[in-house]
């Protein structure tokens, strides 16, 4: 339970909480904290309700007694003529608060007397006393007369301990010179009736304490009543000659001592009487009745309750310490009050006293000082809180960057500099993507560690001076400062290039990065900080959306192309709605044959004011946009339902070709479209192939596979588009379920010239067929590429020595000479 709060603390918290532990360990042994604690004691005290024992009746010497017997000492006789009485009265065992140390010099035969009344008796204590005439002499002891200790059952001392205040509250069992082997008075009196009041260990730890050559062992705390009469009392004189105190005496243990005023030992205790002393005999008797009745009370071992009290007061302070203020003020107020409550319920209950007073006085003087340092405290959190939302707002939470907050602001200054140092600044946006093919799915934790070693590579490729910025999640900037040219700009962004084109290694695996990057610089192009970030974004979005693997660099012309983009992409989202979409279909050919036996949709956008758009213009702001989604739904449906037309005109069956961009392969409602669009145009789902390109499919591997063996369970052929340009390879392909393979155009196109483009397409080829996958060319525009694909196996040919790709009204009517469609295009074309 500690070990947690000490670390919430800081070094302040653990200097005070060592602070006060050691106060309280010095108060320990505070002489205004230990009358503090005899005050607490005296009061828990009174609150017991201690009862004397009925077993115990006191036969006082009092002023009665001295006035009917004579004037004290009196004689021996008297004393054993007092013993005598007793005996016959049935006391069980009498004790003498008397000191017989000396000889009756009166009556020589009177001590003789008193030692056979002893004897008669069998069970009478006398006194040993310690005594130390001079401060040069060493202490000794007093013993009664010999022939009087001889006679005796028991002998006892009366040796009590006198606090700081001067009041009487305990006593030890055992004393005695060179060795504590005298017990008590009233232990003697029970020891001579066979009666141990104490366990045999109770005094097994005790060590034995030094006081002037005096030596005790087994300190007990007085169980007082607090009724100052509570003590039976019996004059002397009533004793000696009342036959009715017979039946207060009979079974009862007795002791006899002075009360009379002037004569003997008196001592001031809790619960004596204002002005008023309790007489030795009494005091004794109050030690008796807490032996008898097992009430006398142990205070704690000096080294435990040190130990305790530093433990006690580590505890309160860790709590109050690490506690807001209504929760520290309840554990202060708790502490104070609780811990001196709980010694009391200990006291009454296990007869055990702990004094709580060093625990509560450090608690009280130490509250000030958490008052301190609450508020220091607070400072320091609100202080670091500050810094750390302060930090937070200008850094990016994964990489720990700048963000464009912060990039803002250094711009902003940027801008107020006049720049006639003729220096000048680059801005630097590079966006980022990456394709995890070779380590599986990039998970969100991976995706971070990707960020953060993106951000070391950016750190580690520029000056100590420049500024790198992660303005969100895949987009990061460089702004250069103090540069001489525009070459040193265009020099540091290829030296940017280089560096993220580099795989990041993730334990076995790689990832591939394609950055796109744009460049703007001030003041040259940007007159200040707003537009250097402006024409930088502009710049970098150029690059993305044309796909450029070089730096962008921002100029009057590439502001112009985006603001055609814009304009575009304005027309793109709502060309769906005006209908300005429309599908041609190029025909696929078997090798070696006239037959047609597919096509291929292929979109073709007419705007009225752009004109007809190509694909290649509009597709890659579409993926951009998102928009490519509902463009793919709408191709997929609307050939469909044409394909389906050609069958019901008995135009087929042919096999239709669709193409899915990337997102529309991990659209989770991708199987879902598919089985709703066969629904609606009735088309058999084994006259449908779709076309993944490559690059697509080893992004998202996992997902890819699991969607394309759902298609293939509806019966959907499946072919790979572009095959050879990206990272996947041809072992790779048996893991997925493919019918096709389409070699890129670019190989194709170079198959003539090119030997490297001639053995990777044969290479092709032949490990295809080995899949048993069937292979289709793309981009087939001469004789000599049809005859060459011929003799290297391929299985259909696609391209402009065939047919352009043809609105459907043109295909249909072809499609009644598909069988012999090659040559009745190339009689057309003669």
């Amino acid at each position: 339970m500690v070990h947690p709060l000490v670390n919430k603390l800081n070094w302040r918290g653990v200097f005070l909480v060592i602070s006060l532990i050691v106060l309280a360990y010095l108060l320990t042994g505070n002489a205004a904290v230990q009358r503090f604690d005899l005050l607490l004691y005296d009061n828990f005290l009174n609150l017991q309700g201690n009862q004397i024992s009925d077993e115990v009746v006191v036969v006082a010497i009092d002023d009665a007694s001295l006035h009917n017997l004579g004037h004290w000492p009196w004689s021996r006789r008297v004393h054993g003529q007092l013993l005598d009485r007793l005996t016959d009265m049935g006391a069980k065992a009498v004790a003498f608060d008397i000191l017989f140390a000396e000889s009756d010099t009166v009556d020589p035969q009177a001590d003789s007397l008193f030692a056979q009344a002893i004897d008669r008796n069998g069970r009478t204590v006398l006194v040993v006393a310690p005594s130390k005439s001079s401060a040069e002499l060493p202490i000794s002891e007093v013993l009664p007369l010999s022939m009087l200790a001889e006679a005796a059952a028991g002998l006892g001392h009366v040796d009590f301990e006198i606090d700081r205040d001067g009041l009487c509250r305990s006593f030890y069992l055992y004393a005695g010179i060179s060795n504590a082997h005298w017990p008590a008075l009233s232990l003697a009196l029970l020891q001579v009736t066979d009666v141990n009041p104490l366990p045999e260990n109770a005094l097994q730890h005790d060590r034995q304490v030094e006081h002037v050559g005096w030596l005790r062992r087994g300190r007990f705390l007085i169980p007082f009543d607090p009724n100052p009469e509570a003590v039976k009392l019996l004059s002397a004189h009533v004793v000696l000659n009342d036959d009715e105190a017979a039946s207060s005496i009979r079974g009862k243990y007795v002791l006899i001592g002075s009360t009379a005023t002037g004569l003997g030992d008196v001592m001031s205790t809790p619960v004596s009487l204002v002005h008023q002393r309790m007489p030795g005999v009494v005091l004794n008797a109050q030690v008796l009745s807490g032996l008898l009745q097992g009430t006398l009370i142990r205070e704690i071992d000096r080294n435990h309750y040190q130990v305790l009290t530093i433990l006690i007061t580590a505890i309160a302070a860790l709590l109050m310490f690490n506690a807001s203020f209504p929760a520290a003020m309840i554990i202060f107020l708790a502490a104070v009050i609780g811990v001196p409550a709980v010694a009391g319920m200990v006291m009454s209950i296990e007869q055990l006293w702990f004094p709580p007073m060093a625990v509560t006085a450090s608690l009280v003087l130490g509250f000030p000082l958490w008052g301190v340092f609450s508020h220091l405290h607070a400072r320091r959190i609100n202080r670091s809180l500050s810094d750390r939302v302060h930090h937070q707002a200008l850094h990016h939470a994964v990489t720990d960057l700048p963000n464009q907050y912060a990039l803002e602001g250094r711009l902003n200054r940027l801008g107020r500099e006049d720049g006639r140092n003729n220096n000048i600044a680059a801005l630097i946006i590079i966006n980022i993507q990456w394709s995890d093919s070779a380590g599986g799915l990039v998970g969100h934790s991976v995706t971070d560690l990707l960020l953060i070693a993106i951000a070391q590579r950016l750190r580690n490729a520029i000056r100590s001076g420049d500024m790198v910025v992660h303005l969100n999640g895949d987009d990061f900037a460089v702004l250069v400062e103090n540069l001489n040219d525009a070459d040193s700009a265009q020099q540091i962004a290829n030296n940017l290039l280089n560096v993220l084109q580099e795989p990041v290694k993730f334990e076995q695996s790689q990832i591939f990065l394609t950055p796109r990057m744009g460049l703007s610089l001030w003041p040259q192009e940007s007159p200040d900080g707003n537009a250097l970030l402006r024409d930088a974004s502009m710049a970098m979005f150029s690059a993305r959306v044309g796909q450029l693997t070089k730096t962008c660099i921002y100029s009057i012309q590439v502001a112009k192309e985006v603001e055609q983009r814009s304009q575009l992409e304005q027309a793109l989202i709502s060309a769906i709605k005006r209908d300005e979409f429309e599908v041609y279909y190029q025909p696929q050919v078997i090798t070696g044959s006239s037959r047609m036996i597919g096509v291929e949709a292929l979109l073709r956008w007419h705007n009225p004011k752009l004109g007809l758009v190509y694909p290649s213009t509009f597709i890659p702001l579409a993926e951009h946009t998102g928009l490519i989604r509902e463009i793919g739904s709408w191709v997929l449906l609307s050939a469909c339902k044409q394909m389906q037309q050609w069958n019901e005109c008995g135009l087929g069956p042919l096999r239709l070709a669709v193409n899915l961009s990337p997102l529309q392969l991990v659209d989770q409602n991708l199987f879902t479209e598919v089985c709703e669009t066969l629904e609606k145009s009735c088309l058999d789902p084994s006259q449908l192939e779709l076309e993944i390109t490559e690059s697509a499919v080893m992004q998202n591997l996992e997902e890819a596979k699991a969607v394309m063996r759902a298609l293939k369970g509806l019966g959907v052929k499946l072919a790979i588009d572009d095959f050879g340009t990206g990272y996947s390879s041809l072992s790779n392909l048996q893991h997925f379920p493919l019918d096709r393979i389409k070699i890129d155009r670019s190989f194709i196109r170079e198959i003539e010239s090119n030997d490297d483009a001639r053995e990777i397409t044969l290479t092709i080829i032949n490990m295809a067929k080995r899949l048993n996958l069937e292979v289709i060319a793309e981009g087939v525009e001469s004789e000599s590429q049809v005859a060459r694909l011929e003799d290297y196996g391929c299985d259909e040919l696609q391209g402009y020595y065939f047919s352009h790709p043809l609105p459907a009204t043109e295909l249909t009517a072809l499609l009644p000479e598909r069988e012999s469609f090659t040559s009745v295009l190339l009689n057309a074309k003669q």
